[in-house]
């Protein structure tokens, strides 16, 4: 049974679920990204055409367990497949609610937002089981949508304190964390740096 955070996180986050998977599947189409196609840092391999990793949860899901005779799975369970394991519990255990419209994310949701499902899914012994995934989905989601700004730690290190403490937040300036320097770096400065770092790598 769910204490009374925990139940109020668990309606909120099926409650927001409906729109960040919108922006998350917009995360998905070419180009999507905030740098775009450029291509620096760490490979001069153009990106591909989608990003896959949230192409892949936002996707379809097989039922059961999945042989990987290829090794291209990447082990996490996707959106769908998480909706569908919960409410086929849910229905299964209590007939009263009816089905999902369909096997569709947002009918799923819709299904299991209801607050006559929710409120009996609270009491039952897998509630905190249930919100830790639901939960989980959320965050996944939650990244994947970027609505808000993040910040993403860089791969080189400062050119100051040669310390590996670079980091930015989306739109704004490279930074050094470290609370010695406080290096500030423009994009391109950076850029030019990777490019640098890249061509030393060919010449070893």
């Amino acid at each position: 049974m769910l204490d009374f955070a925990t139940g109020s996180r668990l309606a909120r986050e099926l409650d927001q679920m409906p729109q960040l998977a919108i922006y998350a599947q917009l995360s998905i189409q070419p180009g999507a990204g905030r740098c775009g196609t450029r291509v620096s840092g760490a490979t001069r391999t153009p990106p591909a055409p989608l990003v896959m990793h949230a192409a892949s949860y936002l996707g379809p899901s097989a039922p059961g367990d999945i042989r990987d005779p290829y090794g291209d799975q990447d082990g996490v369970v996707p959106l769908v497949g998480t909706l569908t394991a919960w409410a086929r519990v849910h229905v299964e255990e209590c007939g009263r609610f009816g089905e999902p419209a369909s096997g569709r994310p947002g009918d799923l949701l819709a299904y299991l937002r209801r607050r006559d499902v929710l409120a009996w899914a609270a009491t039952r012994m897998w509630a905190d089981e249930y919100a830790g995934e639901i939960h989980d989905a959320w965050l996944t989601l939650d990244r994947l949508a970027a609505i808000r700004p993040r910040r993403r730690a860089l791969p080189l290190p400062c050119p100051r304190c040669h310390l590996y403490s670079l980091s930015q937040i989306d739109g704004d300036d490279i930074r050094c964390g470290n609370s010695g320097c406080w290096r500030v770096m423009r994009q391109a400065e950076y850029d030019q740096r990777c490019e640098a770092y890249l061509n030393a790598l060919d010449a070893a």
